[in-house]
Protein backbone atom coordinates (compact mmCIF):
# COMPACT_ATOMS: atom_id res chain seq x y z
CA UNK A 1 0.00 0.00 0.00
CA UNK A 2 1.01 3.73 -0.88
CA UNK A 3 2.17 5.70 1.82
CA UNK A 4 -0.74 8.27 -0.17
CA UNK A 5 -3.11 5.78 -0.20
CA UNK A 6 -2.26 5.01 3.61
CA UNK A 7 -3.12 8.49 4.04
CA UNK A 8 -6.72 8.61 2.50
CA UNK A 9 -7.63 5.49 4.99
CA UNK A 10 -5.88 7.19 7.88
CA UNK A 11 -7.62 10.69 7.73
CA UNK A 12 -8.61 11.20 11.30
CA UNK A 13 -4.91 10.73 12.13
CA UNK A 14 -3.95 14.13 10.31
CA UNK A 15 -3.12 16.92 11.81
CA UNK A 16 -5.47 19.87 10.45
CA UNK A 17 -8.28 21.79 12.63
CA UNK A 18 -10.33 23.20 10.39
CA UNK A 19 -8.54 26.48 11.27
CA UNK A 20 -5.37 25.10 10.66
CA UNK A 21 -6.77 24.02 7.20
CA UNK A 22 -7.76 27.48 6.56
CA UNK A 23 -4.12 28.90 7.84
CA UNK A 24 -2.70 26.89 5.08
CA UNK A 25 -4.94 28.17 2.61
CA UNK A 26 -4.40 31.72 3.59
CA UNK A 27 -0.33 31.26 3.34
CA UNK A 28 -0.95 29.25 0.06
CA UNK A 29 -2.29 32.57 -1.10
CA UNK A 30 -0.15 34.90 -0.03
CA UNK A 31 3.21 32.67 -0.89
CA UNK A 32 1.67 32.32 -4.61
CA UNK A 33 4.42 34.30 -6.03
CA UNK A 34 7.24 33.49 -4.25
CA UNK A 35 9.87 31.25 -4.52
CA UNK A 36 8.40 28.81 -1.66
CA UNK A 37 4.82 28.34 -3.32
CA UNK A 38 5.41 24.92 -4.46
CA UNK A 39 5.85 23.88 -0.69
CA UNK A 40 2.27 24.21 -0.72
CA UNK A 41 1.26 22.42 -3.46
CA UNK A 42 -0.36 19.19 -2.70
CA UNK A 43 2.56 16.13 -3.25
CA UNK A 44 1.87 13.70 -5.55
CA UNK A 45 4.77 11.17 -5.09
CA UNK A 46 5.72 7.98 -2.93
CA UNK A 47 8.28 9.46 -0.79
CA UNK A 48 7.68 10.81 3.47
CA UNK A 49 9.52 12.57 5.37
CA UNK A 50 10.07 11.22 9.23
CA UNK A 51 10.57 14.14 11.53
CA UNK A 52 12.23 14.65 15.10
CA UNK A 53 13.07 17.68 17.68
CA UNK A 54 14.14 18.18 20.93
CA UNK A 55 14.00 21.12 22.49
CA UNK A 56 15.41 23.45 25.01
CA UNK A 57 13.07 26.19 26.10
CA UNK A 58 14.27 29.63 27.21
CA UNK A 59 14.09 32.81 25.91
CA UNK A 60 16.82 32.16 22.86
CA UNK A 61 15.60 27.76 22.05
CA UNK A 62 17.84 25.50 21.39
CA UNK A 63 16.21 22.85 18.87
CA UNK A 64 17.95 19.56 17.39
CA UNK A 65 15.99 18.81 14.23
CA UNK A 66 16.01 15.85 12.44
CA UNK A 67 14.46 15.22 8.75
CA UNK A 68 15.13 11.77 7.23
CA UNK A 69 13.24 10.54 3.92
CA UNK A 70 11.06 7.00 3.67
CA UNK A 71 9.60 5.53 0.68
CA UNK A 72 6.98 2.87 0.37
CA UNK A 73 9.16 -0.07 2.52
CA UNK A 74 12.53 1.41 2.89
CA UNK A 75 13.86 4.47 5.16
CA UNK A 76 16.29 6.52 3.41
CA UNK A 77 19.31 7.05 6.15
CA UNK A 78 21.69 8.30 3.58
CA UNK A 79 19.02 11.23 2.82
CA UNK A 80 18.74 13.50 6.24
CA UNK A 81 18.81 16.70 7.23
CA UNK A 82 20.72 17.00 11.02
CA UNK A 83 21.87 20.30 12.66
CA UNK A 84 20.83 22.16 15.84
CA UNK A 85 19.64 25.38 15.50
CA UNK A 86 20.91 27.65 17.96
CA UNK A 87 20.96 31.64 18.27
CA UNK A 88 24.85 33.33 18.64
CA UNK A 89 23.86 33.89 22.15
CA UNK A 90 23.80 30.06 22.48
CA UNK A 91 26.60 29.24 20.99
CA UNK A 92 29.28 28.45 23.56
CA UNK A 93 26.90 27.49 26.08
CA UNK A 94 26.11 24.18 28.27
CA UNK A 95 22.75 23.94 26.82
CA UNK A 96 24.44 23.32 23.27
CA UNK A 97 26.68 21.09 24.65
CA UNK A 98 23.85 19.17 26.06
CA UNK A 99 22.09 19.02 22.90
CA UNK A 100 25.74 17.60 21.24
CA UNK A 101 25.71 14.84 23.50
CA UNK A 102 22.38 14.29 24.04
CA UNK A 103 20.63 14.36 20.17
CA UNK A 104 24.38 13.70 18.48
CA UNK A 105 23.71 16.79 15.92
CA UNK A 106 27.35 17.83 14.89
CA UNK A 107 26.46 21.07 13.10
CA UNK A 108 25.18 23.99 14.63
CA UNK A 109 22.54 26.78 12.14
CA UNK A 110 21.33 29.70 13.06
CA UNK A 111 17.19 29.73 12.84
CA UNK A 112 17.23 32.19 9.89
CA UNK A 113 15.40 32.58 6.66
CA UNK A 114 18.48 30.58 4.63
CA UNK A 115 18.94 27.63 7.16
CA UNK A 116 15.57 27.26 7.56
CA UNK A 117 14.77 27.76 3.98
CA UNK A 118 16.90 24.87 3.43
CA UNK A 119 15.23 22.42 5.63
CA UNK A 120 12.00 23.70 4.22
CA UNK A 121 13.05 22.77 0.44
CA UNK A 122 14.90 19.35 2.29
CA UNK A 123 11.49 18.45 3.33
CA UNK A 124 9.53 19.90 0.18
CA UNK A 125 5.86 19.35 0.15
CA UNK A 126 6.23 15.25 1.21
CA UNK A 127 3.87 14.57 4.15
CA UNK A 128 5.63 14.70 7.51
CA UNK A 129 5.13 11.74 9.85
CA UNK A 130 6.54 11.23 13.58
CA UNK A 131 6.23 9.95 16.96
CA UNK A 132 4.38 12.98 18.99
CA UNK A 133 4.71 14.70 15.53
CA UNK A 134 2.49 17.85 16.99
CA UNK A 135 4.63 18.81 19.11
CA UNK A 136 7.52 18.64 17.13
CA UNK A 137 5.93 20.77 14.31
CA UNK A 138 5.00 23.23 16.67
CA UNK A 139 8.61 23.80 18.25
CA UNK A 140 9.58 24.08 14.27
CA UNK A 141 6.91 26.46 13.35
CA UNK A 142 8.03 29.17 15.94
CA UNK A 143 11.19 29.27 14.05
CA UNK A 144 9.38 28.84 10.80
CA UNK A 145 6.74 31.57 11.25
CA UNK A 146 9.59 33.99 12.69
CA UNK A 147 12.13 33.66 9.77
CA UNK A 148 10.21 32.71 6.89
CA UNK A 149 6.83 33.76 7.71
CA UNK A 150 4.84 31.07 7.46
CA UNK A 151 4.79 27.04 9.35
CA UNK A 152 4.84 24.10 7.75
CA UNK A 153 1.91 23.38 5.36
CA UNK A 154 2.47 19.53 5.40
CA UNK A 155 -0.18 16.93 5.30
CA UNK A 156 0.93 15.14 8.43
CA UNK A 157 1.03 11.78 10.16
CA UNK A 158 1.85 10.86 14.20
CA UNK A 159 3.06 7.74 14.34
CA UNK A 160 2.05 7.79 18.04
CA UNK A 161 -1.86 7.70 17.47
CA UNK A 162 -1.20 5.53 14.98
CA UNK A 163 0.35 2.91 16.90
CA UNK A 164 -2.40 3.35 19.55
CA UNK A 165 -4.86 2.64 17.41
CA UNK A 166 -3.32 0.08 15.66
CA UNK A 167 -2.71 -1.63 19.44
CA UNK A 168 -5.68 -1.43 20.97
CA UNK A 169 -7.56 -2.91 17.82
CA UNK A 170 -5.51 -6.00 18.35
CA UNK A 171 -4.95 -5.56 22.16
CA UNK A 172 -8.05 -4.11 23.43
CA UNK A 173 -7.18 -4.30 27.32
CA UNK A 174 -3.40 -3.85 26.71
CA UNK A 175 -1.85 -0.83 28.30
CA UNK A 176 0.16 1.09 26.04
CA UNK A 177 3.00 4.18 27.30
CA UNK A 178 4.01 7.07 25.86
CA UNK A 179 7.20 6.41 24.76
CA UNK A 180 8.70 5.24 21.21
CA UNK A 181 11.02 2.77 22.16
CA UNK A 182 7.94 1.01 24.28
CA UNK A 183 6.41 0.89 20.95
CA UNK A 184 9.34 -0.66 19.02
CA UNK A 185 9.07 -3.30 21.52
CA UNK A 186 5.75 -3.85 21.54
CA UNK A 187 6.13 -5.01 17.29
CA UNK A 188 9.30 -6.76 18.40
CA UNK A 189 11.30 -4.43 16.64
CA UNK A 190 15.19 -4.08 17.43
CA UNK A 191 16.55 -1.24 19.78
CA UNK A 192 17.89 1.86 18.05
CA UNK A 193 20.89 1.69 16.03
CA UNK A 194 21.48 5.45 15.93
CA UNK A 195 21.28 8.32 18.34
CA UNK A 196 19.86 11.04 19.43
CA UNK A 197 17.37 12.76 17.00
CA UNK A 198 18.35 11.23 13.60
CA UNK A 199 17.57 7.68 15.90
CA UNK A 200 13.88 8.80 17.02
CA UNK A 201 13.12 10.01 13.37
CA UNK A 202 14.67 6.58 11.53
CA UNK A 203 13.06 4.55 14.53
CA UNK A 204 9.60 6.48 13.71
CA UNK A 205 9.86 5.91 10.09
CA UNK A 206 10.58 2.17 10.41
CA UNK A 207 7.99 1.82 13.37
CA UNK A 208 5.52 3.77 10.40
CA UNK A 209 6.50 1.22 7.76
CA UNK A 210 6.10 -1.44 10.57
CA UNK A 211 2.51 -0.44 11.03
CA UNK A 212 1.64 0.00 7.42
CA UNK A 213 2.15 -3.67 6.75
CA UNK A 214 0.10 -4.66 9.63
CA UNK A 215 -2.60 -2.50 8.61
CA UNK A 216 -2.15 -3.74 4.59
CA UNK A 217 -2.55 -7.52 6.11
CA UNK A 218 -5.89 -6.98 7.49
CA UNK A 219 -7.02 -5.33 4.36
Amino acid sequence: MSGMRLLDRHMSLLSGSLRTLMQRESDRRRWADSPYAWLFQPYMGEEMVALACQVSPGQSPVLSVAAVVLSPGRVHTSRAWVATLAGEQNNNGSTLRRHHQLYATDTVLAPNAEHLGALAEFIGNRPLIGWQLGRSVEQLNHLFKAGLGFGLPNAQVDVGKLHYRQLRRLHPQCETGGRLTEALARWQMPALQWMGVLGDATASALLYLRLQREIAQQG
